[in-house]
């Protein structure tokens, strides 16, 4: 009677080498090598020395990973049994052999990062933005990699391959990658996986001054926005459906060629916020989280508001407002208490205090400032730049700038919570002789020694 031969992987232990898998490192004792077993999809690494035999799972099935993970298992079991630190400064705990591939510790740093969100010290916004770029591009090209075989060489790679991309992404969105990468890389560091931190290639500086309102402009938007408090607005669609563009009506019948896509309701909040925020120099972001309790009426030898707001880009000082901004605030305190029948609470928020959620209080008077925009005409800079609510701030800085007397910058970046070269590179960016022609053209007053 003939016997079948069963296959090798039935007659051996499921965690003997595979035979053909065996494969030695180059420049390494013959005693060190890599193999599979059946019992695994990874590579595992095998040394024998002194009688002893070490060997490990390297948690990759990329050979190219394993081999390297190979020689890192080798000098750290040299180093241990001669006493020494274990190699490449990884505590006792970490497998050495081990491969940490850059998707663990990316999603070690959006655990971290989405602890932040519940934190309140990142907006909602951000991290969704760390989530879409990390999916779309960084994990594609780095998810497998170990953490350890990153460099120059590597970096610089990805960063050709987004310059090429199409459509050309900008010298900005470029930087915003590169610094996520640079992130993950940090928190490796904070794991002790990695000792530190690779060369980065430079990616480049490039400056966008911000939108902006001269005084006209201003004094229009504030106007129309008045003007439309408490009406609703459409928001259409006119002509075919590849050539066609999209207006905003008030009061108009809908035309043969209209289609109408939204409509929303203009509020009061909206001409209130544009007048506090060009005479208050805050962020959007903080229009989000003012609360009633975050701001104190000052009416002393000056008149102002002290909003001491919650923490934002890396600044916690008090901000100190125009006296302008006290009118508004106590007009929207006046208009709060007939709406609510009692007096404004310190927990009540400022602008859009009934909203949803204050990420519906923030999308709406973006959608509404928006709408102003449109109809004025303003939406673009006479120089291309797009507007937004950001340009409020933008204008509080430069009418400071422009009309202000002696103030010097860094006490105008310590009140805007900014710094003095955020102010030169991209506030002031528009800034140029002839709107200071008084300071260019006055003179000193002689001394009387003179």
């Amino acid at each position: 009677m003939v016997r079948a031969i069963e296959p090798e992987s039935t007659l051996r232990h499921r965690s003997v080498p595979l035979r053909d898998s065996i494969t030695r490192i180059p420049g390494y004792p013959r005693k060190l090598v890599i193999f599979k077993i059946p019992a695994s999809s990874y590579w595992w690494v095998r040394y024998f020395t002194n009688s002893q035999i070490f060997k490990r799972t390297t948690k990759t099935e990329i050979k190219r990973d394993a081999l390297e993970a190979a020689k890192r298992f080798y000098d750290d079991i040299n180093h241990r049994m001669h006493g020494g630190t274990p190699f490449n400064g990884l505590p006792a705990e970490v497998n050495a052999a081990e491969v940490i591939p850059f998707r663990k510790v990316a999603l070690l740093l959006m655990e971290f990062e989405q602890a932040k969100v519940e934190r309140r010290q990142l907006a909602k916004l951000s991290y969704k933005n760390i989530e879409l770029r990390m999916n779309k591009l960084i994990l594609p090209f780095f998810g497998a990699m170990d953490i350890l075989s990153l460099n120059y060489k590597v970096l610089d790679e990805f960063l050709q391959k987004l310059s090429n991309l199409e459509p050309k992404l900008s010298i900005s969105t470029l930087g915003n990658y590169m610094g996520l990468v640079r992130k993950v890389l940090q928190h490796a560091v904070r794991y002790s996986y990695i000792q530190h931190i690779p060369e980065f290639p430079k990616v480049g500086v490039e400056d966008k001054p911000r939108g902006w309102f001269n005084v006209g402009e201003y004094k229009a938007i504030t106007k129309v926005s008045k003007k439309l408090a408490g009406k609703r607005i459409e928001w259409r669609f006119r002509g075919e459906q590849k050539d066609g563009t999209y207006f905003c009506a008030v009061g108009e019948k809908l035309g043969p060629y209209d289609r109408l896509i939204k409509r929303f309701t203009m509020t009061k909040d909206l001409s209130d916020l544009i007048v506090f925020m060009v005479n208050s120099y805050i962020r959007p972001t903080d229009v989000r989280h003012m609360q009633h309790k975050h701001v104190e009426v000052i009416k002393r030898e000056y008149t102002y508001l002290r909003l001491t707001l919650p923490p934002s880009k890396g600044h916690s000082f008090p901000i100190t407002t125009m006296p302008w901004a006290v009118k508004v605030y106590e007009r929207i305190c006046r208009r709060q208490a007939i709406e609510l029948g009692r007096p404004v609470e310190p927990g009540d928020y400022v602008f859009m205090p009934h909203a949803k959620s204050r990420d519906n209080a923030i999308k709406s008077l973006a959608r509404q400032f928006d709408i102003v925009l449109d109809i004025t005409g303003l939406k673009v800079s006479n120089v291309g730049e797009p507007r937004s609510l950001y340009s409020l701030r933008h204008s509080s800085i430069m009418f400071r700038l422009m009309f202000g007397r002696t103030v010097d910058t860094l006490t105008l970046a310590r009140n805007a919570r900014t710094s003095p070269e955020m102010i030169d590179r991209f506030y002031a960016a528009p800034l140029q002789g002839e709107m200071n022609i008084g300071e260019l053209q006055s003179k000193r007053r002689p001394r009387p020694w003179e």
